[in-house]
């Protein structure tokens, strides 16, 4: 039986006018300026993570959190079940570390802060349409979790809703001034939506961020533009009823199939296929297993044997498949973040390891990069904000071979789609692509009225190389080492918000010699009507 992935993609005109109708139909629902009206929470606001993640970290909510977007009804599932005495009487508890219900005791202002948030934009039910316009001067090349300008200028219209209790999407339409991949209009962040029971069916281009890291992410980050797709996710993220497997505490799980673009010098159109489960076992414990891979593709088999091979592994040609059945290019990875394991102070571990492909004799990722970080946070001085600090260092060059060496040229690169794997010219893990290094440093102020400020200080050495620099690296022609500062801050406005921000890039450019000192700066507004 064939998947035929080139013929997927006429499919994706019913779900623009579908999009379209959605939008009409959500603007005759009464509105009001408490609500977000769509059905997920996307990444990219850095605010919105820092709330959710404290509320998390101190036991206030219970809930998978290390992979976004969210599911609003996930969000406001678990931020229903805090009770109304709690969530009304600030108290003495700590900001974090917190094992055991928040319920017991009252919130401090700062996490009464972040509930009412969090509430205001998890609420269903109401209409939002809105403008968002960006430009920038040099837009960043290492781009993180913070959603800034991908182009020197953007205009975005978008329009989102609940359609009764079912249904609901966003349509956005995005216009380019001069883009890297020649595309100018866009249809990111568009996607329409159906819960069906605890399950949820989204069709759309929505960005991705897997992992504990703000920095990056190995597998799966917002540095390429999203993927259109299918995709099918857990709607709330409750533990199993039965008593055998109700230890494994909340957990989530999400899948996606995708087409890639068509202008590729491999293969046109090739598939797109993740898969990610999460849990949390343990007070703090967040544990995940992930999954990506490109296959298929226009003029390549393209089977349920091919799926099976990848799926399960045997994807190695010379190894576990001979070259001619290597169904294409996979990634895996584990993320595991842990809070205040040990004490009662306010910390966090996490480490994310991803492979570029699966060692099927004892499952786990191989030929593996690594990304660690530890980060804490605490009460504001205005009584009821907060910060959050952080370090973090990540690692794009492969490792865990059988004589020990690291592999060069490796890291999102691949035989078959040697394209690798980038869409429209961008890694879809880290931004510093592959053969890479970043440490980095990171400091995050939200005041009480949600007001955020955001430093971070980064040493990045880029496509190094032992003998020839990797041609395809989307970042530097050959090695380079950059000390980079970028200051952002955000101020809310009475309908949506004005952002703006500065960086510098000092690159020493060690394939030829040269230097740069390389200024950046950018802002966006953003104006909501609900």
């Amino acid at each position: 039986m064939h998947l035929h992935p080139s013929r997927l993609h006429p499919t994706f005109l019913p779900f623009l006018a579908f999009l379209a109708f959605l939008a009409f139909l959500g603007f005759l629902v009464p509105g009001s300026s408490a609500s977000a009206g769509e059905p997920w929470i996307a990444p990219g606001n850095t605010q919105v993570r820092h709330d959710v993640q404290l509320l998390v970290d101190s036991g206030v909510i219970d809930l998978p959190v290390s992979a976004w977007p969210i599911a609003a009804s996930d969000l406001a599932n678990a931020l229903g079940r805090i009770s109304e005495a709690t969530s009304r009487t600030p108290g003495l508890a700590g900001e974090g570390g917190g094992q055991g219900s928040a319920n017991s005791k009252p919130l401090t202002a700062a996490q009464l802060a972040a509930v009412a948030r969090l509430r205001s934009l998890a609420s269903e039910g109401n209409a939002t349409l809105g403008v968002e316009v960006g430009a920038a001067a040099r837009p960043t090349q290492l781009r993180t979790f913070a959603d800034t300008p991908r182009e020197e200028g953007e205009v975005s219209l978008y329009a989102a809703s609940f359609v009764g209790a079912r249904f609901g999407g966003r349509l956005q339409v995005t216009g380019a001034i001069d883009p890297d991949d020649d595309r100018p209009g866009r249809l990111d962040g568009s996607y329409v939506a159906g819960k069906f029971g605890n399950w949820i069916f989204t069709l759309g281009q929505q960005d991705r961020w897997w992992g504990s890291g703000w920095e990056g992410s190995l597998i799966m980050s917002n540095n390429a533009r999203p993927v259109p797709e299918i995709s099918f996710d857990r709607a709330v993220s409750e533990p199993f009823e039965t008593k055998w497997l109700s230890w494994i505490g909340p957990w989530r799980f999400t899948t996606f199939f995708g087409q890639m673009e068509g202008t590729r010098d491999d293969y046109a159109h090739p598939m797109f296929w993740g898969m990610r489960v999460s849990a949390r076992p343990l007070d703090g414990l967040e544990i995940s297993l992930e999954r990506a891979a490109q296959l298929c593709g226009e003029g390549r088999s393209c089977t349920w044997d091919d799926f099976w091979n990848m799926f399960s592994g045997n994807d190695n040609a010379g190894e576990n498949v001979d070259a001619e059945d290597e169904p294409g290019n996979q990634l895996a990875s584990w993320d595991i973040r842990w809070a205040s394991p040990i004490g009662e102070w306010n910390y966090a571990l996490y480490n994310q390891h991803t492979g570029e492909s699966i060692d099927n004799k004892i499952p786990r990722p191989y030929r593996s990069m690594d990304l660690v970080g530890l980060e804490t946070w605490g009460a504001g001085s205005d009584g009821g904000g907060s910060w959050r600090a952080g370090i973090e260092w990540s690692n794009t060059r492969c490792g865990g071979t059988e004589n020990g060496q690291k592999l060069w040229d490796c890291a999102y690169n691949n035989g078959i789609f040697t394209d690798g794997y980038r869409y429209y010219g961008r890694v879809m893990g880290h931004s510093m692509d592959g053969d890479g290094d970043m440490y980095s440093a990171r400091y995050i102020r939200v005041d009480s009225e949600a007001d955020t400020l955001t430093v971070v200080a980064r040493y990045s050495r880029i496509n190094q190389n032992k003998i020839e620099p990797d041609t395809l690296n989307s970042v530097a022609q050959g090695a380079e080492d950059w000390i980079s500062l970028d200051l952002s801050y955000r101020h809310l406005l009475r309908s949506g918000w004005l952002e703006g921000g500065v960086g510098v890039d000092s690159q020493d450019r060690k394939w030829n010699g040269e230097d740069a000192v390389l200024p950046r700066a950018y802002v966006t507004w953003n104006y909501a009507l609900r």
